[in-house]
């Protein structure tokens, strides 16, 4: 009976599932039209709404409904990616569109619709606080709601949020296109791998016996946006009399265990 110590490791291609997290439209809320107006871009998806001139507060409620808000322009990223869609995909350069920023609660001190502060701008000059623009000192205390003015290159301006009121005692109501913005929502990714068991095989102390170690393949299971977690099942020790030589044992066919007969 054979007495030596072999290790083997008998790998075999070991093929991983792509764990990039590849978003389309169909990860957007349901109850949102599918058409080529709905982008994904980063962590969100974007509705550019451009079939219709609404007031701001009526857009922040259509938003609302889908359980979304007016855009969140938080990032120069996420600024150049709505000012090059609405130019280049959607062809507008003079229209405006509602976001999700306005100083309603305190004039000059503007929040996202999310409550969050401002801290990243793309004001037009003479816009935003302490704005020294002729047009916005006039209208300084009816401007709170904030649009993407293409007519200045998608910088942004205050318009009033509701109507907007001419020779004293005239007014009409601010409308304009409006852009929603919606978290993706989506379900986990399963990831798995096809490499096989690791066997160490050596004789049993004082027996003419072969004591099988090894490790059963690893399982891989990642959600989206959270660390991946490996698992690794041992397979339990066991004693056979067979000298299988260089064919090895037969493995179990649902848990990758040895078994006590030869892979002839």
């Amino acid at each position: 009976m054979s007495k030596m110590l072999r290790l083997s490791a008998a790998f075999f291609c070991c093929v991983l599932t792509h764990l990039a997290f590849s978003q389309t439209i169909d990860n957007c809320p349901a109850n949102v039209p599918r058409d080529r107006f709905l982008q994904v871009h980063g962590d969100s998806c974007y509705q550019f709404v451009t079939n219709r001139h609404i007031t701001h507060n009526a857009a922040k409620s259509d938003c609302g409904r889908r359980g979304g808000t007016l855009a969140l322009v938080k990032t120069p990223d996420i600024q150049a990616y709505l000012v090059h869609e609405l130019t280049h995909t959607y062809n507008y350069h003079t229209s405006k569109f509602w976001i999700g920023l306005n100083d309603i609660d305190k004039e000059n001190v503007y929040k996202w619709e999310d409550g969050s502060p401002l801290s990243y701008t793309a004001w037009a000059q003479g816009e935003g606080p302490g704005a020294t623009s002729a047009y916005h000192q006039e209208n300084h205390n009816e401007n709170d709601c904030v649009t993407i003015d293409l007519e200045y290159g998608g910088k942004w301006l205050e318009y009033p949020c509701e109507e907007t009121t001419f020779f004293f005692f005239f007014s009409e109501s601010e409308e304009h296109y409006y852009i929603c913005q919606y978290k993706l929502s989506a379900g986990a990714t399963t990831v798995f791998t096809t490499s096989p068991p690791v066997t160490a095989t050596t004789a049993a102390p004082g027996t003419d016996s072969t004591v099988v170690s090894e490790t059963a393949p690893l399982a891989i299971t990642a959600a989206p946006e959270t660390t991946v977690t490996s698992i690794s099942n041992a397979c339990p020790a066991f004693t056979c009399d067979l000298d299988c030589g260089m064919d090895g044992f037969k493995k179990d066919a649902e848990t990758g265990c040895s078994q006590c007969a030869c892979d002839v």
